[in-house]
C-alpha cells in the first residue's frame, strides 16, 4: 500500500513535469520562429518576426518563457522554477551568441534569467502561501465541525465517532490520513483506518487527567504530519473540552432525572400521608357519632325484640298466621338493624390483632361456609394448590373474607351468577382473589368503596369495605379492587407470607 502510494506521487510529479517540458518546448519553437523563417526562406515573415526580438529595447518573444517557469513555480515550488529558468536561459544563449548583433550582448540572457528566477521564487511563495491559507481554513472548519458535533451529540460515544470521520477533512490528503482516538480503554477508528510509519500522537486531557490518546496517521512522509503537531495538540485539547462538557451534561441530566424521580416519590408520600390524615380525620368523627348512636340504638332495639319475642308467644297460641308472619319480618329488621348498630361499634372499636400462625387456604374455605350461597349462584374454588402460611389475625382476615363473600352474592341482584376464589403467592406476598360476575362498580366510584359511609346498595351504611380495609391494613397487608360495570369485580388481598427461618 505505501508503494502504491508512493508510485501516485511520482506519478503526479512527473506529469507536472512532462507539462513543463512540453511548454518550454513550446516557447523555445516560437522564440526561434524568425530563423525558422529564415531557413524556410520567408524573409519577410523573418523580418517582421525579428522586429520582436527588440522592440522598445525589449524581446518580446522572450516572454513567452514566462509561462513554463511560472507553472513550475506554482506546481512544484521554488528550486523548479530556477531550474526552469536556467533551462530558457540555456535556450536564450545560441540566439544571443550566434544571431544577436548587439553589444554584450550574453548580458541580455543572464539577465532574462534573473528576472524569470525573481517571478518563479515570487509566484512560488504566493502558490505556498494560498495553500498555508487553505490548511488553516481547513483546520478552522474541522474545529468549528468538532464543536458542532459536540453540540449535537447526546454521549461521548457518539461525539468521538463522529470526531474520527472530521478529523481527516483538515489534512491535505484526507485519503491518506487515518485517525484513532482511545478513550477509556475504547477505540474510535476513522472509516477504512490504516496504520502507517507516519504517526503523530497527543494525550487527550479531560478535567486535568490523561483519559486517552489522539492518533493521526498519514501515508505521506513524516515531516509533512509533524506539520501539523499543532493541530493534533488543538484538536486533543477541543475533544477534551467536549468530553469534559458531554460528560457534565450527562451526570447533570442523571442529577434532573433523579432530583425527578425523589420529588414524585416524596409528592407520592405526601399525597399518601394527606390521604391517610383526611381518613383518620374522617374515621375519627364516624367513630364517634357511631359510638353514640350505636349505643343508644342498642337498648331500643332490645326491647322491640323482647316484645316481638311476647307477641309472637300469645299469639301462637291463636293461631293467627297473618300476625306471625308480620311478627318474622319484625324480627328480620330487627336482625337488620342489630348488624348496622354492630358495625357501627365494630368500627369504633376495632382491637389490634392477635397473629398466629395459620392456613390461608382454610381460612377461605372456612369463610366461605359462613355465608349463605344463593341457590342460582355458584362457586368455584380454585385454592387446591400447596398451603400458603400466613402469620395474621385468622378472626379478622376471615371477617374480611366473608364481607368480600357476601358483597359478590349481593352483587348478583338474585340472579345467580359465578364466584371465582383463587389464590397463589409472589414476591414474599400471599394473595386471595374473589372475582364476580355481578353488576360491577362504576369507575368513578371505584376509589370510593373503601371510604367510610359510601355505598351503592340499597340496604346497609357503607362500613363493610371500610372495616375491611382497614383490617387488612392493620395486619400488614392491601386489599385491591377491579371492577367494570355490567362485567363484575375482582376483590384481592395480599397478605405476607410466613417468614422461614
Amino acid at each position: 500500500m505505501m508503494r502504491l502510494k508512493r508510485n501516485k506521487k511520482r506519478l503526479w510529479a512527473n506529469k507536472h513535469l512532462g507539462f513543463i517540458i512540453a511548454i518550454m518546448a513550446v516557447c523555445s519553437i516560437f522564440y526561434y520562429l524568425p530563423v525558422i523563417g529564415g531557413l524556410a526562406g520567408w524573409t519577410d515573415f523573418q523580418n517582421s518576426m525579428n522586429g520582436l526580438h527588440d522592440l522598445y529595447g525589449i524581446d518580446f518573444l522572450g516572454l513567452v518563457f514566462f509561462a513554463p517557469v511560472i507553472y513550475a513555480a506554482y506546481a512544484l515550488g521554488v528550486i523548479p522554477a530556477i531550474l526552469s529558468a536556467l533551462v530558457a536561459m540555456l535556450v536564450l544563449l545560441p540566439h544571443a551568441i550566434l544571431i544577436d548583433t548587439y553589444p554584450n550582448a550574453l548580458f541580455k540572457p543572464t539577465a532574462f534569467v534573473i528576472i524569470l528566477s525573481a517571478v518563479g521564487a515570487v509566484v512560488a511563495m504566493l502558490q505556498k502561501s494560498e495553500q498555508q491559507h487553505r490548511e488553516r481554513m481547513r483546520e478552522m472548519k474541522c474545529l468549528y465541525h468538532i464543536g458542532k458535533a459536540a453540540e449535537e451529540c447526546e454521549s461521548v460515544e457518539g461525539f468521538l465517532t463522529k470526531a474520527v470521520t472530521i478529523i481527516p477533512q483538515a489534512m491535505q490528503e484526507p485519503a491518506d490520513t487515518s485517525v484513532r482516538i482511545n478513550f477509556h480503554g475504547q477505540s474510535y477508528e476513522s472509516p477504512g483506518f490504516q496504520k502507517s510509519l507516519s504517526r503523530i500522537s497527543e494525550h487527550l486531557m479531560v478535567g486535568g487527567s490523561a483519559m486517552g490518546v489522539v492518533e493521526i496517521y498519514s501515508n505521506r512522509s513524516n515531516p509533512y504530519l509533524k506539520k501539523r503537531n499543532h493541530l493534533t495538540k488543538t484538536l486533543a485539547e477541543r475533544i477534551g473540552g467536549a468530553i469534559r462538557q458531554l460528560e457534565l451534561e450527562q451526570s447533570l441530566q442523571g442529577y434532573y432525572v433523579q432530583l425527578e424521580d425523589e420529588v414524585d416519590d416524596r409528592t407520592r408520600d405526601l399525597e399518601q400521608v394527606q390521604e391517610k390524615l383526611i381518613r383518620s380525620e374522617r374515621l375519627a368523627a364516624v367513630g364517634e357519632l357511631a359510638s353514640g348512636v350505636g349505643h343508644e340504638l342498642r337498648n331500643p332495639l332490645n326491647v322491640i325484640r323482647n316484645c316481638a319475642y311476647l307477641l309472637n308467644m300469645s299469639l301462637a297460641e291463636k293461631e293467627d298466621g297473618e300476625a306471625l308472619e308480620t311478627l318474622q319480618v319484625l324480627d328480620k329488621q330487627i336482625d337488620i338493624a342489630n348488624k348496622i348498630v354492630t358495625d357501627l361499634l365494630d368500627f369504633t372499636r376495632i382491637t389490634p390483632p392477635t397473629q398466629a400462625r395459620i392456613d390461608l387456604n382454610s381460612l377461605v374455605r372456612e369463610s366461605l361456609s359462613w355465608v349463605a350461597v344463593p341457590e342460582k349462584a355458584t362457586v368455584n374454588n380454585n385454592l387446591n394448590g400447596h398451603s400458603l402460611h400466613i402469620h395474621t389475625d385468622a378472626e379478622q382476615i376471615g371477617r374480611v373474607f366473608t364481607n368480600i363473600i357476601a358483597n359478590a352474592f349481593q352483587s348478583m341482584n338474585g340472579k345467580g351468577g359465578r364466584l371465582d376464589i383463587e389464590g397463589g403467592s409472589k414476591a414474599g406476598e400471599a394473595w386471595v382473589s374473589f372475582r364476580d360476575d355481578g353488576c360491577g362498580i362504576p369507575a368513578e366510584n371505584l376509589e370510593k368503596v373503601f371510604e367510610p359511609l359510601f355505598t351503592t346498595k340499597p340496604k346497609g351504611i357503607g362500613l363493610g369495605l371500610a372495616i375491611s380495609r382497614r383490617l387488612v391494613e392493620q395486619n400488614g397487608g392491601k386489599i385491591e379492587v377491579a371492577s367494570q360495570k355490567g362485567q363484575g369485580t375482582t376483590f384481592t388481598i395480599k397478605l405476607p407470607l410466613e417468614k422461614r427461618r
